[in-house]
C-alpha cells in the first residue's frame, strides 16, 4: 500500500532511439510521422488515426521542450509497453507535466515505430497511501469479498534504494504496517509480508512475519530485488526463501520480470532450480509472468508447458492477470485468452495491482480485463468466481 521510490526504467537500445527521435521532433509533425505506425491511435482529449493525424496532434501540443521519463516498460513478443511522464527540469527541479502510454510495434524491416500514444494532461497528483478502511471501500464498489495485501517492503531493501539509511528498519516497519491495517479488517484481508530475497534480513524477516505478525503469505517482487536468473548464487538465495515460506506453509506470490532482457530462459532457470523448493504451498506467478502491462509470453509459455505435461512442480501454480489486458492490442488479447484456457481458467486469479486511492482501482481493472480479453461468458464467471486455496 505504501509506495517506494519508483526504480529507474532501462529501455532497449531500439526503443531508445526512437523516443530520442520523438523528443529532437517535438515540435515539427514531418519529423515525427516516420515514427508512428501507418494506422497509429493518439488519444487525448479526442482520438485521431493515421500516421499524420497522429504526428499533427502531437507535433503541435506543446508550446516548449519537455522529456519523457520512463515509468515502466514491457516487451511481449513483437510488441511493447511504456508508461512515461512528460517532465520538464532535471532532479529536484523536475515537473511532472502529463501522463503518457505509449505501445509500440516492429515493422517488417525490424524498426520499432509508435503505434498508439495516450496523453493525460495535468500530470496525475502524487500517490497518496491509502489505510485498509479505504481499500475496504474500494472493495465494496467492486462487490469483491475478500482481497490480498501486499507489503513492498521490499522496496526498502532494493539496490534502487542504495543509500537509504537503516533500510531493514524501514522494511520490518513497513511489515508491521500492513499487518496491522489487515488486522483492522481480518474478515476481507489477508496480508502478505515481503523481503528482498537476496539480503541478509529475508529469512529472519520471514520467520517474524509469520510467527509474531500472523501474515498468511509471502511477497517477492525478483525485479525490485535485481535478481539476476542467471546467477546461481542468486538463485539459491530466492530458493531459500521458498525453502522457508514452504516449511512455514505460507504461499508466495512472486514478481518474476526484472527488466527489458527477460525471457524464456529466466523463467526457465526459475522453473528448474526455484520452483521445486515449495512443493506444498501455492505459488502465484503474478502478471501471468510478465511485469504488466501486458505479459512476456515466451516466459509464460515455460509454466504453461508444465501444466500442460501435468509436471509435479506445476500442481500448486496459479496466475494472476493484474494489468495484462491494459494498452493491449486485439492480437495479443487473443493470444491471452489462448494461454488462460491452455492454462486452465481454474488456475486463473483476478487481480488489479490496486495500490492507490483513485488509481487502477479494482473496479476499473475487472472493467478492463472484462471488456478486452475475448473469453466466453462462462471463462470469465469461473476467473471471477476464484479463490486462491489460501483464501478458502
Amino acid at each position: 500500500m505504501l509506495a517506494g521510490p519508483a526504480p529507474a526504467v532501462k529501455l532497449p537500445r531500439g526503443i531508445a532511439n526512437l523516443i530520442r527521435q520523438r523528443l529532437a521532433g517535438w515540435n515539427d509533425p514531418s519529423k515525427l510521422a516516420p515514427l508512428y505506425a501507418a494506422n497509429a491511435v493518439v488519444l487525448e482529449t479526442e482520438q485521431v488515426v493515421g500516421r499524420r493525424a497522429a504526428s499533427e496532434v502531437v507535433g503541435t501540443r506543446f508550446a516548449r521542450p519537455y522529456q519523457l521519463t520512463p515509468l515502466a516498460f514491457a516487451e511481449n513478443g513483437g510488441g511493447a509497453q511504456l508508461a512515461a511522464m512528460y517532465t520538464r527540469g532535471e532532479g529536484a527541479e523536475r515537473t511532472n507535466v502529463g501522463l503518457a502510454l505509449l505501445t509500440f510495434e516492429k515493422e517488417r524491416s525490424g524498426k520499432w515505430v509508435i503505434a498508439s500514444e495516450s496523453m493525460k494532461f495535468p500530470a496525475p497528483s502524487g500517490y497518496a497511501p491509502i489505510d485498509s478502511d479505504k481499500l475496504v471501500q474500494l472493495l465494496d464498489e467492486a462487490d469483491i469479498q475478500k482481497s490480498v495485501v501486499l507489503s513492498i517492503a521490499y522496496a526498502f531493501e532494493s539496490p534502487f534504494n542504495e543509500g537509504l539509511k537503516n533500510p531493514a528498519d524501514k522494511l520490518r516497519a513497513e511489515n508491521d504496517w500492513t499487518a496491522a491495517q489487515v488486522a483492522r479488517h481480518p474478515d476481507r484481508l489477508v496480508g502478505f509480508c515481503s523481503v528482498n530475497p537476496l539480503t541478509d534480513t529475508a529469512l529472519p524477516e520471514i520467520r517474524r512475519c509469520k510467527d509474531k505478525l500472523h501474515m498468511t503469505g509471502l511477497k517477492l517482487h525478483l525485479g525490485n530485488s535485481r535478481v539476476d536468473f542467471k546467477n546461481s548464487q542468486h538463485l539459491a538465495l530466492v530458493r531459500s526463501a521458498f525453502e522457508t515460506a514452504n516449511r512455514l506453509r505460507m504461499p508466495i506470490v512472486v514478481h518474476l520480470w526484472n527488466g527489458p532482457d527477460y525471457g524464456r530462459q529466466d523463467a526457465q532457470n526459475f522453473y528448474e532450480q526455484v520452483l521445486a523448493a515449495a512443493p506444498d504451498v501455492v505459488v502465484q506467478i503474478a502478471h501471468m509472468a510478465g511485469g504488466g502491462p501486458g505479459w512476456t509470453d515466451e516466459a509464460l509459455q515455460v509454466f504453461v508447458d508444465g501444466v500442460r505435461r501435468h509436471d509435479p512442480r506445476a500442481r500448486n501454480l496459479y496466475f494472476d492477470v493484474a494489468t495484462v489486458a491494459d494498452l493491449q492490442k486485439p492480437d495479443q488479447l487473443a493470444l491471452l485468452a489462448t494461454r488462460i484456457r491452455q492454462i486452465g481458467p481454474e488456475r486463473v486469479l483476478y487481480g488489479s495491482d490496486s495500490a492507490f486511492g483513485g488509481h487502477n482501482t479494482p473496479d476499473q481493472e475487472w472493467g478492463t480485463f472484462r471488456g478486452m480479453v475475448p473469453l466466453t461468458d462462462a471463462e470469465f464467471a469461473v476467473i471471477r468466481d476464484s479463490l486462491a486455496p489460501y483464501l478458502r
